[in-house]
């Protein structure tokens, strides 16, 4: 019904548009005395009907060239978008442009208004205009049928890369995301295909527009969850408020290769460091001890690859913070992030303090 409006309506402008040439072609014609003002009506009907196809100008033949011409572009401007709007069903389906952030994940909603469609496909271009470049590789979400005012609910994980990146990028003002999404008509068999644009203002959360503050907010890795490991030694965890305490003691007689270690587990499911922008981002770490410990961090990778920083600790407090941008290999799938002490770098026995680890975009 609302197709119909619409064609109806533009119908009605087309013909009104035309009647006011003709009006206005009658209106010249008195002011060069060629008719009078009485006429005027009647003229304008005639010049009408000859326009749309009607009729004949018999002694006129500019005047008649160029209400042919009219005519003949004009009918077929209308025919051509009255094609499209009865054939085509660009507007049978919408995007649901607002993406809703849930902290963990996005979602956002294709809507089919009119008759059952298939082979929807909906790709996502990260696109810098700076370059002229797609900056990531796209991602693309396939639905073999979508029926009659039917909604296509979409879910991404913000573990992802693509989408942390286009979250951030759109809130940074520094590159457009848009989606590319086409449908076949199971009744006619016609193709369509649509470009949006989706802009920041899209980006919602429960309480309203999400901002740059509340997605870039640092992520927490507790210390509560580090995984103790004693190899020909021990280790003792001690629960504080914010921290653990790890007492760790060596027996003489072992072998140098000795250590202890204190780890995260990510085997399950790999913590994607690759996603965040590496010269905003920052690993942080802090730890406090009584005395000297040498202490091995590593951050360790599939197939057997790590990055590895050694630390000396005093008996003080220290941050440790490590520029994303300092880690030239990728992080896309982190294993375990690591805290060894080795006996033949330490004393017999000690303890350290550990803190969460925190991952800040500034």
């Amino acid at each position: 019904m609302l197709k119909l409006k619409k064609i109806i309506c533009t119908v009605i402008i087309f013909l009104l548009v035309m009647l006011f040439i003709c009006l206005g072609i009658s209106l010249y014609k008195v002011v060069r005395g060629e008719i009078i003002l009485g006429d005027v009506w009647s003229k304008t009907g005639f010049y009408f009907l000859y326009t749309i196809g009607y009729g004949s100008l018999d002694g006129d033949e500019v005047l008649e060239q160029v209400l042919a011409m009219l005519g003949i572009i004009s009918l077929a401007l209308l025919t051509t978008y009255l094609t499209i709007n009865l054939f085509w069903r660009l507007d049978d389906v919408r995007l649901g442009k607002n993406i809703i952030y849930h902290g963990d994940t996005l979602s956002l909603q294709f809507q089919n208004l009119g008759r059952t469609i298939c082979d929807m496909k909906a790709t996502f271009v990260l696109y810098d205009e700076n370059s002229s470049v797609n900056t990531l590789d796209p991602k693309e979400y396939y639905m073999p049928v979508l029926v009659k005012k039917s909604f296509w609910n979409l879910t991404f994980d913000l573990s992802e890369t693509f989408w942390y990146r286009a979250v951030y990028e759109l809130l940074a003002n520094s590159k457009k995301l848009y989606c590319v999404f086409s449908f076949v008509d199971t009744k006619t068999g016609q193709s369509s295909i649509k470009v949006e644009e989706i802009t920041k203002e899209n980006l919602k959360t429960e309480q309203g527009v999400l901002d740059y503050q509340t997605f870039v907010h640092p992520v927490v890795l507790s210390c509560q969850n580090l995984l103790p490991v004693a190899n020909n030694g021990e280790i003792k965890a001690i629960n504080q408020d914010s921290s653990m305490t790890f007492d760790f003691v060596f027996r003489k007689k072992d072998a140098i290769t000795s250590f202890v270690m204190l780890y995260y587990n990510f085997h399950e499911k790999p913590l994607n460091l690759e996603k965040y922008h590496r010269e905003t981002t920052f690993l942080e770490m802090t730890f406090a001890c009584e005395q000297e410990v040498h202490l091995t961090i590593e951050i360790k990778l599939s197939q057997d690859i790590k990055i590895v920083k050694e630390v000396e600790l005093k008996e003080e407090k220290r941050t440790i913070t490590i520029p994303l941008q300092e880690i030239k290999s990728s992080l896309e799938e982190v294993r375990e992030i690591c805290y060894t002490i080795f006996k033949k770098n330490n004393p017999l026995k000690g303890s350290i303090e550990i803190y969460d680890f925190k991952i800040i975009t500034k």
